[in-house]
């Protein structure tokens, strides 16, 4: 089971600032070196983009790919800090989900106004 936590959303949350995310899966093939990709993973989750944040995360049994559920401000944004932090150990592939045709999606909780 892998926890994450996200100190971008909590500086975030509490600054009071208001920006649009979208829902972005993320794709990982051809992961070279599951041990190494997965633990790098959870090494990378606390350090993501200010407004990016990690909802679910989905490996295959064998660790050789993986499916994440992503909150962010850009697929590009998103592709761009995985492919980065991943440092050649997988492919990778971003793209916004249509929300509007999507079944099941994760609860989203947002608030019209922060105070």
């Amino acid at each position: 089971m892998y926890l994450f936590f996200n100190l971008s959303a909590l500086i975030l949350f509490s600054s009071g600032y208001k920006s649009y995310t979208m829902l972005v899966i993320a794709q990982h093939t051809n992961i070279t070196d599951p041990s190494a990709f997965w633990e790098k993973a959870q090494s990378v989750v606390g350090a993501t983009p200010v407004g990016t944040s990690v909802l679910s995360v989905f490996p295959s049994q064998d660790g050789k790919t993986g499916t994440c559920v992503w909150e962010a401000q850009s697929a590009d944004q998103l592709q761009q800090f995985l492919d980065q932090a991943s440092e050649g150990l997988a492919t990778n592939f971003c793209y916004e989900v249509n929300e509007a045709a999507a079944i099941g999606l994760p609860e989203r909780k947002k608030e019209a106004a922060l105070n």
